[in-house]
This record gives structure tokens, C-alpha cells and sequence, in this order.
């Protein structure tokens, strides 16, 4: 259990930086879009503002924050329908459900991990203002935010395995 204690914390500490990149990213959004708001109001717009915000500083601010959300209980979780069921219902979702995640989780690993090779292989850009941009490198960050949270998920299996834990979070006792 100590070992796995030492690997959450571990996990912990990247979930960490990770939101620490998203907060970096939102405020260059803040800043970026702030920015672009006066120049309209001195001179001339920032050209691609929407674009470079879309498709750089978006994913930069979700994507690694993604596994915080869901080891802090944000989003909705079956908890609250398994919380009022007999101890062996809700020891037997504490199993199954971790299970579930990480299966779908892995199948989107897959996924994004496909469509990141295939846009880097086609060098995939977008278009800001007159500048052609590449984008392929930030499709990298799916597969990333998926191996976090099958990382999570194993995490909360193992201790649900070795504890008579029956929460979806990974909580020490």
C-alpha cells in the first residue's frame, strides 16, 4: 500500500505541473486576447488571434488539466447513485468502474495517439492571417491527457483492490 501511496504521489506531483501548464495557459490567453483588444482600439488588430487562441493556447489550457478535474471529484461521477447501495453493490462498482475508464481510456489513447502520428506525418498547419502555422504538435497532447488519467484510474483500481475503498477518488486514509 506504501508503494502505491508513493506512486500516487508522484502522479500527484505531474497532475501538478500539468495544471500548472493549463494556468500558464490561460493566462497567455488573458494576456494574448487582451492585447489584441487594445491594438484594436490604437491601431491594427493582432492577426490570427482566433486561430493561434484556438488552436495553441486552447488545448494548452484544457487538455493537461483534464486529470486534476477528475481526480478532485469536478466531474459528474456515479458515486452518488453507487453511495446509497449495499456495501457489496458499491464494493463491486468501486471494481467495475475503474475498470470501465480504463479500458475507454486506452481506446482513446489509441485514437489520439493514431491522429497525432497521422498529422504529424501530413505536417498539418492552419492558416493565421497570411502565415501558415503548423499545428500537428500540439495533437500530442491528447494522448498525454489519456495516459494521465488511465494512470488515475489504475491508481484508484489498485487501492480499491487493497483497501475496502468504495470511492471512485483516490483519498488516503
Amino acid at each position: 500500500m506504501k508503494t502505491l501511496d508513493k506512486l500516487y504521489g508522484f502522479h500527484t506531483k505531474l497532475k501538478n505541473a500539468f495544471l500548472l501548464l493549463a494556468g500558464i495557459g490561460v493566462f497567455s490567453m488573458m494576456i494574448y486576447i487582451t492585447a489584441d483588444v487594445l491594438m484594436r482600439n490604437f491601431a491594427t488588430a493582432l492577426v490570427g488571434t482566433f486561430e493561434v487562441v484556438s488552436y495553441y493556447i486552447m488545448p494548452i489550457t484544457i487538455l493537461p488539466s483534464m486529470c486534476y478535474a477528475l481526480s478532485s471529484g469536478v466531474m459528474p461521477r456515479i458515486v452518488a447513485v453507487t453511495g446509497r447501495l449495499p456495501h457489496k453493490a458499491q464494493r463491486f462498482f468501486a471494481i467495475v468502474l475503474p475498470v470501465l475508464e480504463i479500458v475507454f481510456y486506452i481506446m482513446m489513447l489509441c485514437f489520439s495517439t493514431k491522429y497525432a502520428v497521422s498529422a504529424t506525418k501530413d505536417g498539418l498547419t492552419f492558416v493565421a492571417g497570411t502565415k501558415s502555422l503548423p499545428v500537428w504538435q500540439m495533437y500530442y497532447l491528447p494522448p498525454l491527457s489519456y495516459i494521465m488519467m488511465t494512470a488515475e484510474s489504475a491508481l484508484i483500481l489498485g487501492k480499491n483492490l487493497l483497501t475496502d475503498n468504495t470511492t471512485i477518488l483516490y483519498k488516503n486514509d
